[in-house]
């Protein structure tokens, strides 16, 4: 009994990463997808307790770029008792946007870029409202893997919006 709970949990240990791994191949809107759910999941993890810096850049490094994880960590990232962590907000800048993950989320695969936005109506309801704006990001490779390199409120260049606007209409 105790061999097998014991190779069991080798195999368990040997089967699963200690840590994520960086993202190589980004081919699909469906790969894009989940490579961004889960930098929005890391992100999100930062609230559970506080860690040291190497932590955070730790989590955060399988996802984005340097200028990303500086951005973010002086938008969101707070010391208490030693350490760090980020708190809850409803407007929480550099944060993976809040999309549907749809039709509505476009994304245009270049061999080294890659855009994904969305088109957000007005909304003046809640305790945040918001002019339509667009809300993408930019990924690019490093090093032969994707990371997120910028966060473009509004600032989707019209040649991206027009190539996913042409794209979704095949």
């Amino acid at each position: 009994m105790k061999k097998t709970l014991g190779l069991l949990l080798l195999f368990i240990f040997i089967s699963v990463p200690l840590s994520p791994q960086a993202k190589t191949g980004l081919e699909t809107k469906s790969e894009v997808f989940d490579f961004l759910k889960d930098a929005y999941k890391a992100q999100i993890s930062l609230s559970e307790r506080g860690r040291t810096k190497e932590e955070i850049s730790s989590i955060l490094n399988p996802y984005f770029t340097e200028d990303y994880k500086k951005a973010f960590w002086q938008a969101n990232i707070h010391k208490a008792d030693g350490k760090f962590l980020t708190y809850g907000t409803d407007f929480a800048q550099y944060y993976i946007p809040y999309y549907q993950f749809s039709d509505k989320t476009m994304v245009v695969i270049h061999p080294n870029e890659i855009y994904v936005f969305e088109y957000f109506p007005e909304n003046l309801e809640g305790p945040v409202g918001y002019k339509s704006h667009y809300e993408g990001l930019y990924l690019i490779k490093v090093d032969d893997e994707w990371k997120i390199d910028q966060y473009l409120y509004n600032r989707i260049p019209r040649k991206i919006i027009n190539e996913a606007i042409h794209f979704s209409e095949k």
